[in-house]
């Protein structure tokens, strides 16, 4: 199994910072390495979804689903009061019953859907699986998993929840992305699916091709989506919007904003999805030759007051930008940058005035507030950052949404002989209900990165407050004594 130690960097910003505070702090910065388990191939954790902690099991403070993208694997590690996980796998038998065997390749995606209870649904985006049952063309398929209740030796149970459902013949790859969201009505639950093809809701008459031209294949089967209320509804329903991302549009990368019901311009025609706004690399500041912009989303809420959410683009190799509804141009967008970091006495510091432009800044990106003030922070990857003497061994840098030049903090795999694995492929944001493992625990919301060989869960930031102290909460229970 792997081991890993993790390196976590106070930025010395305004008010300092000298190696004896920043010493005590990372003394109280833990971070958990879950390695994959046997058999899950390369990008263990590129696909994660946080889920909300079984009812039945009061001492499981924070429960986290984690896929095999290449190969036939699925787990869920739960956490208990001391952030420590235990991992368990779906059987072969219930992966299988969902279309995946060996060689049809993995889960990319997925997202969580409300139900009865708190497991609810779990729906599975894995655009490689071929027809149904895995007989047929190589349309790509959603599956639907529940997590049953923990039986009497504490096992997690994994049922199919209904039948999978296969992708159009006129598609390919179908389940590159999946979403949950209410963008033809707003009192249930809708399946967004995003194929090489098409946006399909599932169970309506809707999708949207043409406006967007031709989808190419992502190298990694992966494509960015967010859902959110970007837009004002005509009607005023107040219904959802898809933003997809296509990197690699037109060779500088667009992101479009889909809207159901008619579409003024075509008034004629019946209620379906249509392309609202499209967005491009915004002038005057990116690079349009190159061809990122749109390779990571995440919706923001509302900033600017208009009662609308804001849109994260991520557009490596060198940007990400926060665009401001309603998205029409009238408002400049808010540049992240990936700044040159040099340690020196154990000690980061920043230089904002020397961007780095080799990093790939802007692979991923997610919402999670680190400082526990209930403020969330803008977590960017920079998926071939070079730490320390490693080159291309990747980093996330954490930022605060008004502030796009100075990060307030960065986490690597400081572990010289195994931190080339993809650090960052994937981020999300776990809520650590600490109050369920002892009385005296915090709640906290936790960044998740992963990495080729598993994820990392960080439980504490060293971080910059009016002086230089740890200023993130420790969810742990022994922490809270």
């Amino acid at each position: 199994m792997r081991r890993s130690m993790l390196a976590l960097f106070a930025l010395a910003v305004a008010g300092g910072c000298n190696p004896g505070d920043f010493n005590t702090a990372l003394d109280r910065a833990p971070v958990q390495f879950t390695a994959a388990p046997d058999g899950f191939g390369a990008n263990a954790g590129r696909m994660l979804l946080p889920l909300a902690p079984p009812t039945d099991n009061p001492k499981v403070a924070a429960r986290l689903l984690f896929a095999s993208t290449e190969t036939q694997g699925l787990a869920v590690a739960d956490f208990d009061g001391d952030g420590k996980p235990k991992v368990q796998t779906a059987a072969s038998a219930d992966l299988g019953s969902l279309g995946l065997s060996s060689g049809q390749g993995g889960i990319s995606s997925a997202a969580w859907m409300s139900g009865p209870t708190a497991a609810g649904t779990i729906v599975l985006g894995m655009p490689n699986v071929s027809g149904t049952q895995g007989q047929g063309s190589a349309v790509g398929r959603v599956g639907f998993l529940r997590l049953a209740a923990d039986d009497a030796g504490g096992k997690v149970g994994f049922e199919i929840a209904q039948t999978p459902v296969d992708g159009p013949l006129t598609d390919s790859h179908f389940g590159l992305a999946v979403a949950i969201a209410g963008v033809t009505q707003t009192t249930t639950d809708e399946v967004i699916v995003v194929s090489d093809n098409a946006v399909r809701v599932l169970g309506v008459a809707a999708a949207s091709t043409t406006c967007m031209g031709s989808l190419p294949t992502p190298p990694d089967l992966h494509r960015s989506l967010a859902v959110a209320n970007f837009l004002s509804d005509a009607d005023g329903g107040g219904r959802q919007e898809i933003a997809v991302g296509l990197p690699v549009k037109g060779g500088a990368g667009q992101v479009f904003i889909l809207q159901y019901g008619i579409n003024l311009a075509n008034p004629l025609l019946p209620a379906g999805l249509f392309c609202a706004r499209k967005l491009g690399v915004p002038s005057p500041v990116g690079n349009p030759a190159v061809g990122g912009f749109g390779a990571a989303l995440v919706a923001v809420p509302d900033m600017n007051g208009d009662g609308l959410a804001e849109l994260v683009v991520g557009a490596p190799p060198d940007r990400a930008y926060l665009m401001f509804s309603p998205f029409d141009g009238s408002t400049t967008p808010l540049v992240f940058t990936k700044v040159k970091v040099a340690t020196v006495s154990g000690v980061t510091t920043v230089d904002p005035n020397t961007p780095d432009g080799a990093s790939e800044f802007g692979q991923r990106v997610a919402l999670v507030d680190v400082d526990g003030d209930g403020i969330e922070e803008l977590a960017i990857t920079a998926l071939q950052a070079n730490v320390g003497s490693t080159q291309k061994a990747g980093q996330v840098l954490v930022y605060k949404l008004t502030d796009g030049t100075t990060p307030i903090a960065i986490v690597d795999d400081s572990n010289p002989t195994a931190n080339t694995e993809f650090f960052g492929i994937g981020l999300a944001d776990l809520e650590f209900n600490s109050s369920r493992a002892c009385a005296k625990g915090k709640d906290a919301h936790l960044l998740v990165a992963g990495a080729d060989a598993g994820v990392f869960t960080f439980f504490r930031f060293a971080g910059i407050g009016p002086s230089p102290k740890v200023v993130a909460p420790d969810p742990r229970c022994f922490a809270q004594k």
